[in-house]
């Protein structure tokens, strides 16, 4: 006699009574190939997984004696730890609150809601947070060095991966991840690109694939321009400018206030100079920025197209090479 609905149901209560919980999961299963629209079974079947650690498995189950008009006050609460379980704290919230409209059974349902209101109070006290996280960057000839300022994180709580176009990076705070996607406005070579952990940031130093200057870290689908010199400092009717490193302890301090000013606005107004400049200007910021090693940027094409530009640090600096 060929086995029923009734008998795979009966060895899979039974083998649940027992904690053989992968027997009662196999056999409620054979009994849904016999009656795929049994509620009763799905939901007694999302005791098994549950018990299984098969929390996505246990959701659907529910799901299917809910949709069944199967389900009761212990099955919304099953689905509501599992999600939770899963980190899924919106969707196990909504099945605490199906719970307590299903009907008191004496489960600590509030109890869960609150852990859940807790959770997803920390995931949006992230979120906004993630959205003050600022990141800046300057160049020098062979490097692009982006700064996220992210204070006091550990080598373990950071993972960065690149390729020639791209920069991702991801942190681990106390509120949840925070996640750093860039697409590049120039190649790169990822191989000797790398990332360190400060008391004030994460430094992330990319080598670049052509020694040239940069006039936007990240691409810009609109501009097909030539890449940008970025300079810090403009003094008028001089045809040569240098720039200096990024004090990140003052960008630190001033995270609150997004107004550009100080550097920032200088290196956009230089933007616009050179997009606005003559072919002579472009070529002159170019050649005299990979012949003087990144010291030096002039607007003067017949001042420098005669002779290399020298190598000229600002006051109190001393020239190295990177590479």
């Amino acid at each position: 006699m060929a086995d029923s609905v009734e008998s795979f149901l009966s060895k899979a209560n039974s083998a649940f009574v027992d904690e053989n919980y992968a027997e009662a999961l196999d056999n409620y299963t054979r009994a849904l190939e016999l009656d795929p629209e049994n509620g009763e079974v799905y939901l007694k079947r999302s005791r098994a997984n549950f018990k299984l650690k098969n929390y996505k498995a246990t959701i659907a189950d529910v799901d299917a004696a809910s949709e069944r008009c199967c389900c009761n006050t212990k099955g919304f609460c099953r689905k509501g730890e599992a999600a939770f379980q899963l980190a899924d704290f919106g969707t196990a919230k909504e099945a605490f609150l199906e719970a307590v409209a299903a009907g008191d059974d004496g489960y600590p349902v509030d109890e869960w809601i609150r852990k859940c209101d807790v959770e997803l109070e920390k995931i949006e006290a992230a979120a906004k947070a993630a959205t003050k996280i600022r990141h800046d960057w300057y160049q020098t000839e062979s490097r692009i060095i982006i700064a996220v300022l992210l204070k006091n994180l550990q080598p373990k709580d950071v993972k960065a991966e690149f390729t020639s176009r791209t920069v991702d990076m991801t942190a681990q705070l106390p509120g949840g991840p925070y996640q750093l996607s860039l697409k590049l406005a120039h190649p790169i070579v990822p191989e000797e690109t790398t990332y360190k952990c400060f008391s004030t940031k994460v430094e992330i130093q990319a080598k670049k694939e052509e020694g040239i200057w940069w006039a936007t870290l990240e691409e810009d689908p609109k501009s097909s321009a030539a890449p940008t010199p970025r300079m810090a400092s403009v003094c008028e009717g001089l045809p040569e400018v240098v720039q200096p490193r990024k004090n990140w302890d003052k960008i630190c301090k001033q995270e609150e206030d997004p107004k550009e000013e100080g550097d920032a606005a200088l290196n956009a107004l230089f933007q616009k100079i050179y997009a606005e400049g003559s072919d002579e200007v472009k070529r002159a910021m170019n050649k005299s920025f990979m012949e003087s090693g990144g010291t030096v940027l002039s607007t003067n094409w017949k001042e420098v197209s005669s002779k290399k530009t020298p190598i000229n640090p600002p006051d109190g600096m001393e020239y190295r090479k990177w590479d």
